[in-house]
């Protein structure tokens, strides 16, 4: 059958990588990409799928239409989409909630409303996102005169979903939807070791040697790209506690232009207060061979629409510590994953907060406090003792039991064969 998979971009990440998989899954069948923008076509083209870039179906710049401009977006999106749909084509639309481009989301609604079999794939939502939904708003609402729960969720036989966790799938139903009109479908871990690579004390040389960095400490890699939701100033506040311990490398800068401002704060903080982080570890040597050479992965996020963070490192024998979100790794924890030390809040002496629901300029007020001895390591060891054992040896037997998990149940053919039977199920 005729599958047309459709996202705003595809910059490298999380979502790209889903539909290179999806892609791999469906061998068998037609697929065309339809994306706003594609830095690096031949991932698309090298896989056999045609790819069609059109820049209309990227992020909307955030500011005030009329209601002509409104319309015209509209119409020509429409039209872009329309053109590549024939009577049996699934329309497989990724983040179609997330609110960044609100004139594709009412776009797509009403191909929905003419018959289009739509898949709406939801690794976000807007309603997590309070400017995301505002926008959603002032276009959908002020302009269209829509209601935006409606647009977003469709009471529709041919309108189907896709979740990446057991807690988008109840939310959805929280929100009166049908639960056969819901797939629950954790991303594949598609991560494969190269044959060549070296084993981990021989990558932890190499990548210690390239970074210039003292080898007899432990190496902590983030493997992510620093974005607000990363909470990379509790990263750093860690690197401090554990600086005569460990190396620390997070691995990617943002893209997101509203990022780039946050990620310069804190990268000239650190350059400033002579904390010793290498940023972009992931541009200066090569990231699997960063993985497999660290002793941790860590992850400090509080926002996840799957998580695969807490999975893939495990491929290269490395456990994953940091802090926990429960609503998505409880379904590792029920497939058997055991994870070492993670931890749901960081408390500071003397403030009631968890550190990551402080600002950017009370998180660097703090560091600097760790840093000059206001505020004393041993107390937030106290106050935290689950930073004791942050970085314990982790059983050989319980990186084994982990490997074996994943590769039983987040393979790519049992994810293809799970994507196939829902195609199935909306074509009829």
């Amino acid at each position: 059958m005729p599958v047309v998979i459709a996202h705003s971009h595809l910059n490298p990440g999380g979502v790209t990588r889903i539909i290179e998989s999806q892609i791999d899954s469906l061998a068998n069948e037609e697929v065309k990409v339809l994306v706003g923008a594609c830095p690096n076509p031949e991932i698309i083209t090298s896989r056999n799928a045609e790819l069609h870039v059109f820049s209309d179906l990227n992020y909307l710049e955030r500011k005030k239409y009329t209601e002509q401009e409104a319309k015209d977006m509209l119409h020509k999106v429409h039209r872009e989409i329309r053109e590549h749909l024939t009577s049996e084509t699934v329309l497989h639309f990724h983040n179609l909630n997330l609110g960044k481009n609100p004139i594709v989301t009412y776009a797509v609604y009403l191909l929905a409303k003419e018959g289009v079999k739509v898949f709406n794939h939801a690794h976000d939502f807007a309603e997590d996102r309070p400017s995301n939904y505002s926008f959603l708003e002032e276009i959908i609402h002020d302009i269209f005169l829509q209601d935006v729960n409606q647009i977003l969720y469709p009471k529709l036989s041919n309108y189907h979903y896709g979740v990446l966790n057991s807690f988008d799938f109840e939310r959805l139903k929280e929100l009166g939807e049908e639960e056969e009109r819901i797939e629950w479908l954790p991303n594949p871990v598609t991560f494969n070791a190269s044959e060549n690579i070296p084993d981990k004390a021989a990558a932890k040389q190499e990548i210690c040697a390239q970074l210039q960095l003292n080898q007899e400490k432990l190496l902590v890699s983030y493997p992510v790209r620093v974005i607000q939701r990363k909470n990379i100033g509790e990263f750093i506040l860690l690197s401090i506690l554990f600086r005569h311990r460990a190396n620390f490398a997070v691995t990617q800068p943002p893209q997101n232009p509203v990022e780039i401002e946050m990620y310069k704060q804190w990268t000239n903080f650190c350059e400033q207060n002579d904390v010793d982080i290498v940023f972009e570890a992931g541009t200066k040597v090569n990231f699997e061979k960063l993985l497999r050479g660290s002793d941790f992965c860590i992850t400090t996020s509080y926002k996840e629409g799957f998580g695969m963070v807490y999975l893939e490192p495990w491929l290269l024998d490395t456990p994953v510590v940091g802090r926990d979100i429960d609503f998505i790794t409880r379904d590792f924890k029920n497939d058997g994953f055991v994870f070492p030390t993670l931890y749901y809040k960081l408390h500071i002496p003397g403030i009631k907060t968890d550190f990551k629901d402080l600002n950017l300029k009370m998180q660097m007020e703090i560091i600097q406090g760790v840093l000059s001895g206001k505020i004393e390591k041993q107390k937030l060891f106290e106050q935290n003792p689950i930073l004791n054992t942050l970085f314990s040896d982790v059983k050989s037997h319980i990186i084994d039991k982990n490997k074996t998990i994943i590769k039983n149940n987040y393979s790519l053919k049992g994810y293809g064969i799970k994507l196939q039977e829902r195609y199935k199920k909306m074509v009829g």
